[in-house]
Formats: C-alpha cells, structure tokens, sequence
C-alpha cells in the first residue's frame, strides 16, 4: 500500500519539472545563438549527412548528433559543397546553416534546443527519483525544487550544447553504478554501462568517472559487498560498453578505428582527446576578478560556484555537508560516500585545469550537492524543514530578479546581475546571445544604426541590429558622439591585448541588454 507521500510525489514532479520546462522554452525563445551552438548543430548535420568527423573534434560527437535530428526531420540538409567544408571553417558553415537556410534561425534553435530542454526536464526527474529512492519523497521533492530554481540550470538547460547532455548521462551513469554496488542488481549493472557509454560518447570530462568507479568498486569488495569476480566482471562491462559507445557514435568511420585523411592516424575518439589536452595545455584566455590570463587558476572555479549560485543553495549546502556522518549512520557509507566522491573527484580536476571559461563546466558536479542537500532535509525537524522553505523561497526570488537573463545571474552576496562583470566574464555572462534583445532595444529606441563591438557569432542584421565600425584607436573612440553597444567581454579585452574599449569603462550605459550587451550615448554623457 502506497504511502500518502508516495501518492502525491509523481504529479508534482511532472508539475515541477513541466513549469522549468516552460520557463526554459520562453527564455531561450527570447536570446540568438549563444557562441558554440551553431557549431553544434551543423557539426551534428555533417556527421549524419557526410561520415566524416572532421568539425569540432574537441568533443565527441553523441550531443551534436542529438541536436541535429530535429533539423533534419523538418527537411533541412547539410551542404557538403559549401567552400567552407573543404577548409574546415566550422563557425562559417554554422552561421550560413542557422542564417541562409529555408527555416528560419530561431525555428532552427528552438528544435535543438528542444533536446536539451528534455534532457534537463529528464535529469530533474532523475534527481527526484533516485534522492526518493534513498532518502525518502520529501526528500526527493525538495532536492527538484533546488534543481529546478537553480540559475546554472536555468541558464545553460536552453542551450544547444554539451554541458547537460554530459552531466545528464553522467548522473545516472553513477547512480545506477552505486545502485549495482549496493544490490547487485543486473539492471542497474546494465544500465549503469550504458549510461557510462553515452556520457563518454557526449564529452570527454566524463571520463572522470572511472577513478571513482574504481574506488568505490574496491571499497564495496573491501565491505564484502560484491566478490572479487563480480567487481571485475562489471569494471569490464562498463570499459566494453564505453569502448563499444563511443566508436559506434563515430558510425563505421569509429567502428573501423580509422578516420579521414584529414585526421591524424587512430581513433576519431583518441584525436579528440589529444586535440582536447593540446588546447589544455595551451590554455584560454580567461578573465578572473578582473585580471586576464591563459594558464588556469586553481581558484576560478571555487569562485565561480560561490558567486553563481544562489545564497540559499549555498546556506542549503553547507548544513549538507556538515551531516555527512548523521547521514551515513542512518542509510550506510556507500550512498553519501558517492555523493561527496563524484563531485570532489570533479571540482578537483576542474581546478587543475588551464580551460576556464565558466561555471557550466562544473554542471556534472550538481546534481550530487542538490541530492545530499535532500538527504539533509530528511534528517531535519519540522522547524529545519520550514527553515529549508524559506531559503527555497529565497532562491526563487534571486532567480526573479535576474529574469529572463539566467545567465548573466550573480548572487546577492556579490552584487548581483549588474556586479558579474568584477568577477567573471565569458560564458558566465557574456556568450554572444543578446543580440536579438538588441536588436528589440533599438527598434524600440529607433535607432537605425550603431557603432558597436559585439562579442558574437549571430549575424546582428538578421534581428535587426545594423552595425557601423567600432574605432579602436584612442582617438577615434575619444571624437565619438551618440549610440554605442559593446559586449561586456570586449569592453574588458578578454580576448584583445592590450584592449580596445578602455575608455567606455568610465563611463555609465543607459541601458545593460541582456546582462552582456552595455548601450551608451556619449552625447547624454
């Protein structure tokens, strides 16, 4: 007989995640194409249409070919005889895709889009499923709350990207490996190696996994929870399920273990992985409190996950963390040893890296937080649990006042929306995906055209936004006069040295669009 609770927790789950999801849809509908997400689509088209992985081989390539079927199935086709194929120039073949074909760009963005909108809606539900299954339907519901109100989330669940597919597969990849180590249930074993087999086949940070796997594994047979036969037998099956995956996404070109001439020799896989350490090794120009570099800081994602989420989620969290010994008295070792292993594993990786260009990055470290925070929650009294509410309450109005620019979200600790630009830039605020909202403003304003500087892969003419050279020199940019627009990551040279625009950094925007696109009128000034 189902308890009361139990009754209750499946249609306010679907209400729960139905609402994010609608709040997803709306937001995005508003915003062009963020940086990469052309690359992703037409990447994904050319796989299908062509067999050959020779675009974005930094990831593997499961996502992208998620993102291109709904544009497929409306009838669109890559152009394999496009000049820009032969070179490969993967943002110009995106940009001709989403802004000379017969759909329009938006209706493009919004079929893609659309897979990762259901991805995120899923990963919430698995959220809440796997913290009730342990912890208890309260429990479960409340870590979905946080899920759903959680500004990361809200931002990049919209975008054609690879964050949360990975962090997705990833999750459930994990709970069905600790499930299997505690049960020995096959179907968990199964579903655990399939899983595994789709985050490694979506983005090569997955592969964090395996370190974790191994240790739990051990400990489990160290607790005579599984045999020495059994632990082997499943780290096989999941290294045969991953190997089998990944070559499979790359189609008969990874199945042969070959690729193109313009690959170097090997696996399409191990070329993505080497191109991927090239690039770490070389690093990112990035923008951290104000200073720019290209070697990683161990301290930019700590700051980053401090700044970019809520007030309430951190003070949720922190209570979590300090139950960790209540916790696992209660339900055993094996669960919260999981839920403070994956994300340690991933946060201290993360810090070692010399990429750091925003907070997403750090997605497939949340969802362990968020269900710890719920098992915290079963542990409390009534009054804990109205406390829980309050800052639940409190997370739901920071998510407010940043509506609809999710992604520009800083928390009210650091100044909120308006304050990012001290501490972060790049896709923490700034990913190209304003100019549409742009392009509103200055219908609304009636502006015909702009000097403007945008830090963008859209075309600015197709939403309206007729752009005029920008001066960079000291001179021409002093003699100006009227209307400008600069994106915030080029108003502090993130990626120009020395910068161009310092002289627009003494000055106040009329208007901030978007959160990353700041308007000036210098003549007002």
């Amino acid at each position: 007989m189902k308890r009361p609770a139990d009754r209750w927790f499946l249609p306010a789950a679907i209400a729960i995640v139905t609402a994010m999801a609608g709040v997803l849809t709306y937001t995005a509908s508003l915003e062009n194409q963020t940086y990469d997400e052309g690359v992703h689509i037409v990447a994904g088209m050319s796989y299908w249409s062509t067999g050959d992985f020779r675009l974005n081989v930094e990831h593997p390539p499961l996502a992208k070919l998620l993102f291109a079927l709904p544009p497929m199935a409306s009838g669109l086709r890559f152009d394999a005889a496009s000049p820009h194929w032969a070179q490969p120039d993967q943002t110009a073949l995106g940009s001709d895709f989403l802004y000379r074909s017969s759909v329009g760009a938006d209706t493009i963005l919004a079929l893609s889009r659309g897979v990762t909108i259901g991805l995120t809606a899923m990963l919430g539900l698995g959220i809440a499923y796997w913290t009730r299954h342990r912890f208890g339907p309260g429990a479960g519901l409340f870590a979905l709350c946080i899920y759903a109100l959680d500004p990361t989330f809200l931002a990049h669940g919209r975008y054609a990207t690879t964050d949360v597919p990975v962090t997705f597969f990833s999750f459930l990849s994990v709970a069905a490996w600790v499930e299997w180590l505690d049960t020995g249930g096959k179907k968990w074993l199964f579903g655990a190696a399939v899983l595994f087999g789709l985050a490694a086949a979506t983005k090569f940070s997955a592969l964090y996994v395996i370190p974790v796997h191994a240790g739990l594994g051990v400990a489990a047979w160290v607790g005579r929870r599984r045999t020495t036969g059994e632990t082997m037998a499943a780290a096989a099956a999941v290294a045969a399920s991953g190997i089998l995956i990944c070559s499979a996404a790359y189609g008969w070109e990874g199945l042969q273990g070959r690729g193109p001439e313009n690959f170097p020799p090997g696996h399409p896989y191990m070329t993505g992985l080497r191109t991927l350490a090239q690039h770490n090794q070389e690093g990112h120009a990035a923008y951290l409190l104000g200073s720019i570099g290209s070697s990683g800081r161990w301290d930019y994602f700590p700051t980053a996950f401090a700044i970019k989420s809520p007030v309430g989620t951190l003070l949720l969290l922190a209570p979590a963390l300090a139950a960790f010994g209540r916790i696992a008295r209660r339900d055993g070792w094996l669960v919260p040893a999981a839920l403070l292993a994956y994300p340690t594993t991933y946060f201290a990786l993360s810090m070692a890296s010399n990429i750091n260009i925003g907070v997403r990055h750090l997605l497939p470290a949340y969802p362990f937080l968020i269900v710890l925070t719920g098992a915290w929650w079963s542990l409390r009294g009534l009054r804990w649990r109205i406390a829980g509410a309050g800052l639940l309450a409190s997370i739901a109005v920071e998510d407010i006042r940043v509506f609809p620019d999710y992604l520009a979200f800083f928390n009210a600790a650091a100044g909120g929306k308006d304050a990012g630009p001290r501490y972060l830039l790049d896709s923490n605020i700034d990913w190209g995906q304003d100019v549409k909202k742009l392009g509103v403003f200055l219908k609304r304003h009636g502006i015909e055209s702009i000097p403007a500087a945008l830090f963008t892969n859209a075309d600015p003419a197709y939403y309206g936004v007729h752009t005029v050279a920008m001066p960079v020199e000291p001179e021409g940019i002093a003699a100006m006069k009227g209307w400008a627009a600069i994106s915030v990551t080029e108003l502090h040279g993130v990626y120009h040295n020395p910068p161009r625009y310092g002289r627009f950094k003494s000055l106040s925007p009329v208007a901030r669009v978007g959160g990353s696109i700041y308007v000036y009128d210098i003549a007002g000034e």
